[in-house]
Parts: structure tokens; sequence; C-alpha cells
């Protein structure tokens, strides 16, 4: 069933409209018709199932039948705070991360980032409907939160859960090692130019364990989709 996302409906909602973007898939891409049933989600956990009532120029109403449940999160809570990556890499590591049942994606700038953040309110924007799209299509309820910030304010704050900085200098300790038992993990990848030795540092002062991935140098968009995966094939819901 076609999944669309409506942030405005509520636990009491018996109607409510598909607008802009969504409007437009349903009745270019889709080709959807009076009567055909529908899922809504607002992205806050709340999701139903309807039947579209009316199509107009405007938007498109749905009589709500029925609430559902969330089935897709994922039982571990997993934040990626992840070094800003050029070109469309950041839309990359949302979608990925997204899908793979992450709560937060926190991109930080380093001193060896190549890319710079720039506009970041249209940046999150855009970001943020990407991860729409990526709720769609794997069917969770939840969007991630994105955020921009420095390192120094990045690796603050996460006292209450596990927290790991992938570090290619890490031969000793293995992601897979660390994470047995844990329900929250807090994964620090590196940018494209990877860390210095003082970030290793001042990360380690955070309580931030280093952690490796293996012998193989990876990029870092592929380094998030591989610890991402590893955590919930050993953590969640995986396997």
């Amino acid at each position: 069933m076609r999944r669309f996302f409506v942030e405005d409906i509520r636990e009491d909602s018996l109607y409510a409209e598909i607008k802009g973007g969504e409007l437009r898939h349903l009745n270019t891409v889709l080709r959807l018709r009076s009567g055909d049933a529908v899922v809504l989600f607002n992205g806050h956990g709340l999701e139903f199932e309807g039947n579209i009532e009316s199509l107009g120029k405007n938007s498109a109403g749905v009589r709500v039948a029925r609430r559902l449940g969330c089935l897709a999160e994922s039982p571990v809570d997993i934040t990626l705070l992840q070094g800003y990556v050029k070109g469309d890499k950041p839309e990359f590591v949302v979608q990925k991360a997204t899908e793979l049942g992450v709560k937060d994606i926190v991109f930080y700038s380093a001193s060896r980032t190549v890319a710079k953040f720039m506009d970041e309110e249209k940046k999150i924007s855009r970001l943020r409907k990407v991860s729409i799209e990526a709720l769609k299509q794997s069917g969770r309820g939840f969007l991630p939160g994105i955020s921009f910030m420095p390192f120094e304010n990045a690796v603050k704050g996460w006292k209450d859960r596990l927290r790991l900085v992938l570090y290619e200098g890490e031969e000793r300790r293995h992601i897979k090692d660390l994470i047995k038992g844990r329900k929250a993990v807090v994964v620090m990848v590196g940018p494209e130019g990877g860390f210095s030795e003082d970030e290793v540092k001042e990360a380690g002062k955070e309580g931030f364990i280093p952690a490796g991935l293996g012998p193989r140098i990876l990029r870092a968009e592929t380094a998030a989709v591989a610890v991402l995966s590893i955590i919930q094939y050993e953590m969640g819901d995986m396997g």
C-alpha cells in the first residue's frame, strides 16, 4: 500500500489532505484514483490507513479508516555522527542511515573536512526530503533528526550510551566486540580527510572508544553504511 507523508495528522484525525510534492507523486507517478487505499504517516510515529475520497487540483482528501502500528522501527537507539562529505554524499548517507533505522544524524565539521557547511537551513530541508522518501520506502514511521555542528560540539553530551569512533589506526578493538548487549549507541564516522590524532584524543576524553572495521580503508560514506549494518545485525533486528 502506498505511503504518504502528512505532517499535520493527529491522534483524532478522521480526515486528512495530501498536498504539495506528495500530491504530485500521487497524481502523476502513481496515478491513484478515488477509493484507492493509502497509508498516511506524520514522521512522529502516527500512521493511518485510509481511502482517497476526493481528488482536487491542490489536494487529495483521505478518509481515515484505522490507525496502524509502526512495525519497522529499530529496537536500537542509534545516533550517527558523520564527518561532513562533499557533493551529493550527504544525501546518500541520510538515505541509507534512515533505511537502516538511525534515530539522529549529525553532520560535523573537523580539521580535515574537505566540504564546508553552506546554507545549512536549505541543506537540512533537502536532506529532510531525502529522509522522508527513505521512510516511505522502508516502512519506518519516525523521521530522524538531522543537524550540523562543529566537531567539539558533536562529541559532547552522550553520557548515557555507548560511544564509538571509527579510526583506521585502531587494530585491536573491533565494532562487533564492543556493541554486544547494548541498546543505545553513538557512532562517529570520520570526514573524507580522516581524523587528526588530536581529534581522536578529544573524542576519547568524552568517552568515545576507538574501534576499527578491519584492514581495508573505507570511504566515509561506505564506512557509515558498513558500521550501521553491523550494529543492526549484532544489536538490532537484521539477520
